[in-house]
């Protein structure tokens, strides 16, 4: 018996110690998803924020058929359909000028960088859509059910804020309606930085694959902001 029994003691000492020891994973799908799930609240849940928007590579078009190319532009949102963004644009001969665009519910109006006098534009002309950033089916759309292959890069430091970075794919065609410069059959790499307190989107970078990108960075969450509709100039005559 006691053979039988110091037996079966080094058997259990021999399977306990052979057993693979379980190994740190990386975070579930669901779980990051949970996450992007947060940060698209935050975004409808918006009262108002500040924004700037970086082409990072070869400009970008602002209107192609005057040749108006642009880097950089700071904005303002007012929910739920304002927006007010002053552009630094290049003109064909290389002139650097500033205008105004704003998106508001009666349209897009843009300012003449000489005279700063407003025109409305047609939606065509649209190539970036500032109030959809924000609206549900915009940037929270996306969040929610466009996001592929995601991934917790880790925690970083933004802005004085503490930060969770996330990655993931997205397709040009969900990405073109708010950006506009995308190719609807390319697939681009996007990483979001939230805040793990509030959930708000601090930072979101889009890759093109030749090297270009977009940075859009997000501050002054809620605070009181006013956008206007711009008033149209008299007709000529009167």
């Amino acid at each position: 018996m006691r053979l039988l029994r110091l037996v079966s003691i080094v058997v259990g000492v021999l399977v306990l110690t052979s057993a693979p020891i379980a190994q740190s994973r990386p975070p579930a799908a669901s779980t990051v998803q949970a996450d992007l799930n947060r940060a698209a609240g935050a975004v409808l849940a918006l009262k108002s924020t500040r924004f700037s928007i970086k082409r990072e590579g070869a400009p970008a078009f602002l209107d192609e058929k005057v040749g108006l190319t642009f880097t950089a532009a700071d904005c303002i949102y007012a929910a739920p359909d304002r927006v007010s963004c002053n552009v630094k644009v290049t003109t064909k001969n290389g002139t650097i000028l500033q205008l105004t665009r704003v998106w508001v519910p009666e349209g897009i109006f843009q300012s003449n960088p000489l005279t700063r006098q407003f025109a409305k534009l047609p939606a065509a002309d649209n190539n970036f859509n500032g109030p959809l950033l924000f609206a549900r089916t915009g940037i929270p759309a996306i969040l929610r059910t466009d996001v592929q292959k995601t991934q917790v890069v880790g925690k970083e430091k933004i802005q004085g804020a503490d930060t969770l970075h996330l990655k993931g794919e997205v397709s040009g065609e969900k990405l073109n309606p708010l950006i506009g410069t995308l190719r609807a059959d390319l697939t681009y790499s996007v990483d979001l930085w939230m805040d793990e307190a509030s959930a708000n989107a601090v930072q979101l970078h889009v890759a093109e694959p030749d090297g270009n990108g977009w940075l859009i960075e997000l501050s002054g969450f809620n605070e009181p902001q006013t956008i206007p509709t711009p008033q149209l100039p008299p007709p000529a005559g009167r």
